[in-house]
C-alpha cells in the first residue's frame, strides 16, 4: 500500500496537504515535515500546506479551490470528516490520500492507508519514505520526529511498538537532532509555565487518578487561549500512584473540554461514550456539561483501580 501511494505522489504535479482542527504537534509535525520532504525530494512540484493555525514560524499556505481541485489532496492524522481543517476544499479534491493513526470512523479518501497500531502519523509518514528508500532532508526529519516523539510521549506510551523506534532511529539517521527536539518540546513562556503550577496546585485524586479543572479566568490571566491551555495535560504525568489523568477546560461557551491520558489502561471507550474519541492511552472530548464531567470522573476514577492489559 504505501508504495502504492508513493506512485501516486510521484505521479502529482500539485499536491495539498490537510489535518485536522486546533492541531497537535503530530498533525503539525506530519503535515510539515511531509511538505519539507516533498519540496526536498521533488523540486518541481507544488506542495501546500492548508489549514487554519500557523505555528512556530511556519505559515500555512493559501491557494484557490481550482488548484484544490487539481491537486492530489493527502490528509493526516484525522479521523472524522467534520474534524478537516479546510473541509470544503479538501472535499473539492478528486484524488485523495489519507494517513492516519486513529480508529477509523469512517472513509475519507480513495485510497485510505490507517494503521491504528501505530504511535502516531509521524511513525506512518516516515515508513512511507523509508520503504520507497526517499531520503526527506534533516528539516523534514526534524519535523517527523517530533510529530512522533509528541504523540508517543518520548516512546512511553502503550501503543509504542519496535516500528515506532525503528521509524525514530531512521529519522535520526535522516538528520534528525534528539537534543534540539527536547529543547523545543520543553521551551515554554513564563507564562504558560505559571499556568502549569496552577494546574499542579489545583489537582485532586480520586483513587489512582489526578485531574484538574481550569475555568477560563485561570489561563486568562496568563495570556493564554482556549486552544494552548487545553494542550496542557502533560504537567499532571508522572506521578509514581496514579495511572489515569486528565486535564478539563471550561471553554467559553460553557461545556468542558477534556483531555485524559493514562499508562496503560484504556480510555478510550469511555471518551467514545461521551462522544469524543482517540487512542487506546489518549482521548479527547469536547462539548461535556457539568452533570457530564461529573459522571465522567466517577468512571475515570473507578477505571483507574483496574489492572492493565496487554496491549501486546
Amino acid at each position: 500500500m504505501l508504495e502504492k501511494i508513493w506512485e501516486k505522489i510521484q505521479a502529482a504535479p500539485v499536491i495539498t496537504l490537510f489535518r485536522h482542527v486546533n492541531p497537535d504537534p503530530d498533525a503539525l509535525g506530519s503535515q510539515r515535515g511531509l511538505k519539507r520532504a516533498l519540496e526536498y525530494i521533488f523540486p518541481d512540484k507544488q506542495v501546500y500546506a492548508l489549514g487554519e493555525m500557523s505555528k512556530d514560524g511556519f505559515e500555512m499556505d493559501q491557494v484557490s479551490p481550482d488548484a484544490v481541485k487539481q491537486s492530489l489532496a493527502i490528509l493526516l492524522d484525522t479521523s472524522n470528516r467534520d474534524r478537516i481543517d479546510g473541509k470544503d476544499l479538501y472535499e473539492l479534491a478528486t484524488d485523495t490520500i489519507r494517513l492516519d493513526h486513529h480508529v477509523k470512523v469512517e472513509d475519507l479518501a480513495t485510497l485510505d492507508y490507517v494503521d491504528e497500531a501505530a504511535s502516531a502519523t509521524g511513525e506512518i509518514v516516515a515508513q512511507l519514505l523509508q520503504v520507497n528508500a526517499q531520503h526527506p532532508g534533516s528539516a523534514a526529519a526534524q519535523d517527523l520526529y517530533r510529530a512522533l516523539t509528541a504523540d508517543s510521549q518520548r516512546f512511553t506510551t502503550g501503543n509504542t511498538r519496535p516500528e515506532s523506534l525503528m521509524a525514530g532511529a531512521w529519522l535520526l539517521q535522516e538528520g534528525a537532532d534528539v537534543v534540539a527536539d527536547l529543547l523545543a518540546s520543553s521551551r515554554t513562556s513564563m507564562q504558560a509555565w505559571r499556568y502549569q503550577n496552577c494546574i499542579r496546585s489545583t489537582a485532586v485524586q480520586m483513587q489512582k487518578f489526578l485531574f484538574s479543572v481550569m475555568e477560563p479566568q485561570d489561563y486568562l490571566q496568563y495570556g493564554l487561549a482556549e486552544t494552548d491551555a487545553r494542550e496542557n495535560v502533560f504537567v499532571l504525568s508522572g506521578c509514581a500512584d496514579v495511572q489515569i489523568w486528565a486535564l478539563f477546560t471550561r471553554c467559553a461557551d460553557g461545556t468542558f473540554a477534556a483531555s485524559l491520558r493514562s499508562r496503560q489502561l484504556e480510555v478510550r471507550d469511555i471518551a467514545e461514550s461521551f462522544g469524543g474519541g482517540g487512542h487506546i492511552c489518549a482521548a479527547g472530548i469536547k462539548g461535556l456539561s457539568s452533570v457530564q464531567l461529573t459522571d465522567l470522573i466517577k468512571q475515570l476514577a473507578a477505571r483507574s483501580l483496574e489492572e492493565p492489559v496487554s496491549q501486546v
